[in-house]
Parts: C-alpha cells; structure tokens; sequence
C-alpha cells in the first residue's frame, strides 16, 4: 500500500525559499511572544505592533509565501537593540526561557557567518509555523 505524506507548514515554508533561491533559516522552536520580548540585545516584537518599514524585496518573499499557499501562524521582527540606559528598579518579569536558546543559535549563527564589522543586522523578518517552529525569512540593514 502507498501512503504519502503531508509536509508540515514548516517544510512548504522551506521548500518555497528553496525553489526561490532564498535561504530561508529554521531558527528553531518557540512559542508565539504576546508582547514584545527582550532577550539579552535582542527585541522580538510582533509584525503587527512593529513600525519598521519593511523593503521591496522582503515584501515580494511575503507575497511570494501567500501565493504559494503557505500560511505562517504569525510574523515577528528580531531587533538589535542594546541596553542604552539602565533598567527601571521595578521591572515586570516576562516568560524569556523558552526564546533563549532560539537567540542562543541565532548568535551562533550570526558569529559564524560573514558579517562586517561594522555593519548591524536590523532587524529580521520571522515566520511562525503552526508547528511553532521559527523561520527566517529575510534581515536587512536599517
């Protein structure tokens, strides 16, 4: 008997960068953040809430996604976002645990790869899969 298989959201996602000559980079598991989250240097904010212009080029790979069928549950933007001043004393703690190993391999990511000193990746755009599984879709630089 032949049976096939059904991809995962996270396989069509893939395949679709795949086909397009896109790295897309599966960046790991964690779960949708309901508000923005800060992780060491890093901000993650929901697509929604976020006010960065997102380029031409960023927009056709979104586009290109929903012709394809390929339905992320959420988008978020990962941005590079040092301590400037200090903390407020009082501060509400958030739920960072599960988003830490996911930031852990995107430094590992970024330290291997071929970054110019200077330059500052901000910010990068995310896809969520049903599978809560973490797909980079495109970076630029602001």
């Amino acid at each position: 008997m032949y049976t096939k298989t059904l991809a995962t959201q996270t396989q069509l996602l893939l395949d679709v960068g795949y086909r397009n000559n896109w790295e897309f980079i599966l960046m790991g598991k964690a779960p949708i953040p309901t508000q923005p989250v800060r992780v060491g240097n890093w901000l993650i904010v929901s697509a929604q809430e976020d006010q960065t212009r997102i380029p031409r080029k960023t927009m056709h790979r979104i586009q290109t996604v929903y012709a394809e069928g390929v339905r992320p549950e959420s988008w978020v933007l990962v941005h590079e976002a040092p301590y400037l001043l200090s903390a407020p004393k009082k501060e509400k703690r958030h739920h960072i645990i599960p988003y830490l190993a996911l930031l852990g391999g995107l430094g590992i990511w970024l330290a291997s790869s071929v970054i110019t000193a200077a330059a500052i990746v901000d910010p990068i755009l995310i896809a969520i899969t049903s599978d809560l599984d973490w797909v980079e879709i495109d970076r630029w630089y602001d």
